[in-house]
């Protein structure tokens, strides 16, 4: 008797998955639940367990393909027909170049999340031409918003406000909230912005849906359970897909300007770095020290010039001088 092992789906969009890693080869004993493979989708991984004990009898599919949701990538057998055996062979290697041998500290595998951020980001560059432009940003009125918000016991963070401030400023931008399919110029209604979390696996952009119709208190605690998720390995790939625009906030770390990568199929992605007190003149030319961050958005010039992400940075811009007045708490 054969029991066939199927690429499994991890979420209901999935349509595809990749075979990271096999734990078995052929002709190895498998006992019932024992972890089979270890396969990704998008940026969850996960493993295949075998439903009978018996034998991997054949592995059609190898470590690092690609292959539709349900196609058979191994096959299970009572018996084991397989009886070849495999030795490791292992050969040191001295490396040179013209700079002269190199002391390798250590050599490691490349994780499967690591490999599925690299692959998604070198086809975001290959198929999409982009550019980045930065703006300065005053966040006096975002700060007192927050510690206003805190004294009342409603805990927000920066991300949370600006995820709120973003989906106003797409709403009226609306051409930032689009993408290119098919050769095709698709403009969203809803707005589904992606957030990038970093855990100790990598980093996740779980995806707030349709930000338009929430509250700023909502979208905080839809980022909290999306963050203990992601910590507890209990995001789903529909918690991940469906984004409109990604925001990557970086301004607990040290760092003023990024160039953010597009998320495809989205059409922009906005970083924000870190705030720093800085000197700012005034209109009257009166000189005062202003908290200031960066903002840096990447825009895909195959669906826009670079006047539409303008408008959208002073739109953001001029949002933050007033959030208390627009933003619905």
């Amino acid at each position: 008797m054969s029991i066939e092992v199927y690429m499994p789906r991890l979420g209901a969009t999935m349509k595809e998955g990749t075979l990271v890693n096999w734990f078995k080869k052929e002709g190895d004993t498998v006992k019932k639940g024992e972890s089979l493979a270890e396969i990704s989708s998008e940026k969850l991984t996960s493993e295949i367990e075998a439903s009978a004990d018996g034998y991997m009898d054949k592995i059609i599919v190898q470590e690092g393909e690609t292959v539709p949701v349900a196609t058979v990538i191994g096959i299970i057998s009572e018996s084991n027909s397989n009886t070849n055996h495999h030795t490791a062979q292992y050969t040191e290697i001295k490396i040179e170049d013209q700079q002269g041998p190199k002391t390798i500290l250590e050599s490691k595998p490349v994780s499967s999340l690591r490999k599925v951020i690299g692959e998604r980001m070198s086809e975001s560059l290959r198929i999409s031409p982009q550019g980045t432009m930065t703006t300065r940003a005053d966040m006096t009125e975002l700060i007192l918003l927050k510690d206003e918000l805190a004294e009342l016991g409603k805990k927000v963070t920066y991300t949370d406000i600006f995820v709120k401030l973003v989906g106003l400023a797409l709403e009226k931008n609306p051409l930032l909230n689009a993408s290119m399919e098919d050769g095709k110029l698709v403009l969203y209604k809803s707005v589904n912005i992606g957030v990038g979390v970093g855990s100790e696996d990598g980093l996740f952009v779980p995806v707030i849906k349709n930000v338009e119709q929430k509250s700023l208190m909502q979208i905080s605690q839809e980022i909290k359970d999306m963050a203990l998720k992601i910590k507890e390995k209990r995001i789903t790939s529909d918690e991940m897909t469906g984004g409109t625009f990604t925001i990557s906030n970086l301004g607990m770390f040290d760092v003023d300007i990024i160039t953010p990568i597009i998320n495809p199929p989205e059409a922009a992605i906005l970083a924000i770095g870190t705030t720093r007190k800085e000197p700012v003149a005034l209109e009257d030319d009166r000189i005062v020290v202003r908290p200031m961050t960066t903002l840096s958005l990447t825009a895909d010039h195959a669906v826009m010039d670079g006047i539409p992400a303008v408008t959208f940075l002073s739109t953001i811009k001029d949002l933050m001088k007033n959030p208390k007045e627009i933003i619905n708490i």
